[in-house]
């Protein structure tokens, strides 16, 4: 079998593949590809729920992120409808409930598309349990988190020549509010910080094409720090 040498999928495509032949994620998990905007709402993955400490009959809130795999209703044994969802994230697979009406609507349109989404879990802990219980509060889709924050990305690279290759790469991706720093060293010592622009639509997959060109420099993507205020007196 011939494989083309020019062939170029995307992280979307890969996972997408890796799960098709493997029956799991093998490179990374859908989630990863937004640890950028996750790192500041301090996600906490299942595995981590080990170690939350839950007193009995108390009730601990949390974040979490995860991709809604499957979602579907039950009924308790006192006659209450609520949702039962199978989500996953970079430590593995986890079953979560839901019960308030705003919830269950946005996990059931989640697990029709696939979506990746930032979760507000209340955990609590029954006598001999390992996990704590996930009780799904609120489900943001990442997309739309997305949208609404501003985000930076910087590229360090090691001549001038490659930058131009970064801006030429970049130039599509106009039309949002990411801000885009070019560090590039000076034939005289030092570096210079060139500023290609403040309206980008930044994500994973532009930050990875960046950085197969970037070559022994650095890509990160972060998100953008408010302006700091100074006090007048």
């Amino acid at each position: 079998m011939r494989l083309p040498r020019d062939v170029s999928w995307t992280l979307a495509q890969r996972m997408a593949a890796e799960r098709e032949a493997f029956g799991f994620y093998f490179s990374s998990h859908p989630i990863d590809a937004s640890r950028h905007l996750l790192a500041a709402h301090k996600v906490k993955t299942f595995a981590d729920l080990a170690d939350v400490r839950i007193a009995e009959g108390e009730r601990v809130g949390s974040t979490m992120a995860g991709l809604v795999e499957e979602a579907r209703w039950r009924t308790s044994a006192k006659g209450r409808r609520y949702m039962m969802a199978t989500l996953s994230d970079s430590s593995g697979q986890f079953i979560a409930t839901a019960f308030d009406d705003e919830a269950t609507a946005a996990l059931e349109e989640a697990s029709k598309a696939g979506l990746c989404g930032l979760l507000s879990v209340e955990l609590d802990r029954r006598a001999g349990d390992e996990a704590p219980r996930v009780t799904i509060k609120r489900f943001q889709p990442l997309s739309d988190l997305a949208k609404r924050t501003r985000l930076q990305m910087t590229v360090r690279v090691s001549a001038g020549s490659i930058a131009e290759r970064v801006a030429r790469e970049i130039s599509g991706e106009r039309g949002s509010n990411g801000l885009v720093r070019i560090i590039v060293p000076l034939a005289s010592g030092g570096e210079a910080m060139i500023v290609a622009g403040r309206d980008y639509a930044l994500d994973a997959e532009l930050a990875a094409r960046v950085e197969r060109i970037s070559g022994e420099g650095s890509v990160d993507l972060s998100i953008q720090e408010p302006p700091r205020l100074a006090l007048v007196g």
